[in-house]
């Protein structure tokens, strides 16, 4: 996603110009908008066809921890 990163990389070149710029409303709005592209991108890189959303390699449940620490 080379495109997505670009865009997330003007989208703060912008924002930090705007900053620059002293264009308050218009610095908060690029910002906004790369934090939310950048938490797009994060979303379509950690999705999976098969798992979805959800990261077999984390272990949350406390029994399995347990479990583990017993053997």
């Amino acid at each position: 996603m080379p495109t997505m990163m670009v865009a997330i990389f003007l989208t703060m070149l912008a924002a930090l110009s705007f900053a620059w710029a002293r264009q308050k409303d218009a610095t908060w709005v690029a910002a906004g908008l790369c934090l939310l592209l950048t938490a797009l991108l994060f979303l379509w890189e950690v999705w999976s066809p098969v798992d979805g959303f959800r990261m077999p390699w984390i272990d949350t449940r406390l029994e399995r921890i347990e479990t583990k620490a017993q053997a």
